[in-house]
């Protein structure tokens, strides 16, 4: 028994031996790295300071508040043991903002010096009055000769006066003091709390045989407050030339410290996927009360949202798009070749990343029904290989912004297709020829003859391929019957009722495409939709 304590009191004084020992130190630390996903970053930093021989206790502070302190991970560059490693969040004022509250801080000592002046002089004055009322009854003593009372009293009126005038300024001039004081503290108090920000820091314990100058850590953690989605710009100058993608990146930084020339690294993977494979557990079949089916299906009761799936929005009814299949499960990366600062707000930092040059097909769209305009699309190839993410795609042509459109490669075939918008080069009519238009009835049976003309005009200097789209109607009922009478050629999809012609047309060249059918049904009904 005696033996343990002795050797219980050993340890003990080993250990406040080696506390005793044990150096603390402060670590100053750069942003050297940034690793960016689509969703989170992490942020290498590179923390030197000078370490004796044993023990040491480094602190790397000044670290955002807004870390995940699970991710942190410390590594040496030197000889040498970390024994613990450690973090804790503080609080800190906002650097920026510390000359305004060194200001505020100097102005409220001012103010409280000026304030103990002012009762320095009002103490004084009392002390005056006391000496001038413990003396207000002066009289001889031993046959010394009493001054005039009227002498007296005007001296003493007029000192009185003096004495109390300058007890009352003083309070004044006090009762202004501590209205300003009071302003002063709460400006002070209110500034640091609004740029008090929370921070991390990280607590070492190391060990090293010798001395080390300039020893250094490498310190990593993950934040969730920064992001990058990828941003491209299609530019087309003329229709001989290549496509041309710009390929670029907008980061955003809100974690609450500034990427200062920055190494910086680009991921579309996700940080968060476990490196831990799962684990299958017991799958049990037990039994359960069956739920009676509705017979509708299920219910969606989501504001807004009916049961076809049809969201409603300022009056009018979008379709809700549906999930689709996104194959694309690589994982991307891109190192920027240049430093960055990124500074944290909310604004989004536009960088390029990588400029391609594409082959294009160009040709022509009009769906002449719906809009007397041919669109100039081009079907962009060779873009499967350029590590392309999903992203919005600006759309310019001959210089001109066009608007923007959604590029999507997981989903995307093998062309990518993309509207230059209208030209005028290409003139598009669409006439319906009332001369052959003709209404009958027949027994029970009304019977109506259409007829459309589509007129296509090439004003170019060269030849256009154009694809045109227009369509015939459909008969919902047995009743309704639609016999086409001339498509001048168009294939024809009997199943939506589509008509596509594809041409070429010359410069200069004018082409004409008749559309005639003929509807039949009964004459005490009207038809919608003819």
């Amino acid at each position: 028994m005696k033996r343990l304590s002795l050797y219980l009191m050993l340890v003990v004084l080993a250990a406040g031996s080696v506390r005793a020992q044990e150096v603390n130190l402060t670590a100053n630390s750069e942003i050297q790295k940034v690793n960016l996903f689509l969703s989170g970053a992490q942020v290498i930093r590179t923390a030197q300071v000078s370490l004796p021989s044993g023990l040491s206790r480094v602190v790397i502070s000044g670290l955002t508040g807004k870390l995940d302190p699970a991710s942190i991970q410390v590594s040496p560059k030197n000889d040498l043991l970390i024994l613990s490693v450690s973090s804790k969040s503080t609080t800190a004022v906002n650097t920026k903002k510390l000359p305004i509250i060194k200001m505020l801080k100097d102005t409220l000592a001012t103010l409280r010096y000026s304030f103990a002046e002012e009762q320095n002089n009002e103490f004084v004055l009392k002390q005056q009055e006391s000496l001038l009322l413990v003396n207000k009854e002066l009289k001889g003593d031993k046959g010394v000769v009493l001054i005039d009372l009227e002498d007296a009293l005007i001296i003493y009126q007029k000192q009185l006066t003096q004495i109390k005038k300058g007890q009352l300024d003083s309070k004044m001039r006090q009762a202004e003091l501590e209205l300003k004081i009071e302003e002063t503290q709460n400006r002070l108090r209110e500034f640091e709390y609004s740029n008090t920000q929370n921070e991390y820091e990280i607590v070492l314990t190391v060990s090293t045989k010798t001395a080390q100058r300039n020893a250094s850590f490498e310190v990593s953690y993950f934040v969730q407050n920064a992001s990058w989605m990828p941003v491209y710009d299609i530019r087309v100058n003329d229709l001989k030339s290549p496509v041309k993608l710009q390929y670029k990146a907008r980061l955003y930084n809100t974690s609450g410290e500034n990427w200062d020339n920055v190494n910086l690294h680009l991921s579309s993977g996700n940080p968060n996927l476990s490196g831990v494979p799962p684990e299958l557990q017991p799958q049990r079949l037990i039994y359960t009360d069956a739920q009676k089916s509705s017979g509708k299906g299920v219910y969606n009761s989501y504001r807004g949202v009916d049961n076809n799936g049809y969201q409603e929005y300022e009056g009018q009814i979008v379709q809700k798009s549906k999930a689709k299949k996104n194959d694309l499960n690589i994982n991307f990366e891109f190192e920027v070749n240049t430093k960055v600062r990124v500074p944290s707000d909310r604004e989004g930092l536009l960088i390029d990343l990588a400029e391609h040059q594409l082959n294009g097909h160009y040709s022509y769209r009009t769906v002449p029904k719906k809009d007397v305009s041919a669109f100039l699309l081009t079907n962009i190839t060779g873009w499967e290989d350029l590590s392309l993410l999903p992203g919005v795609a600006n759309i310019y042509f001959e210089s001109t912004y066009l608007g923007d459109t959604y590029i999507e490669p997981g989903i995307t075939g093998d062309t990518l297709d993309i509207s230059l918008g209208r030209d005028r080069g290409v003139v598009v009519e669409r006439n319906k020829l009332p001369e052959f238009c003709t209404t009958n009835f027949s027994g029970s049976k009304k019977k109506e003859i259409l007829v459309y003309e589509i007129v296509v005009k090439n004003v170019k200097k060269e030849a256009v391929s154009i694809q045109i789209l227009d369509q015939v109607p459909l008969s919902t009922n047995k009743e309704i019957d639609v016999d086409v009478k001339d498509i001048s050629g168009a294939e024809w999809n009997k199943e939506t009722g589509e008509l596509q012609w594809l041409k070429t047309i010359a410069p200069g060249e004018t082409i004409k495409l008749r559309i005639s059918y003929e509807v039949r049904f009964p004459k005490d009904k009207v038809l919608i939709g003819l």
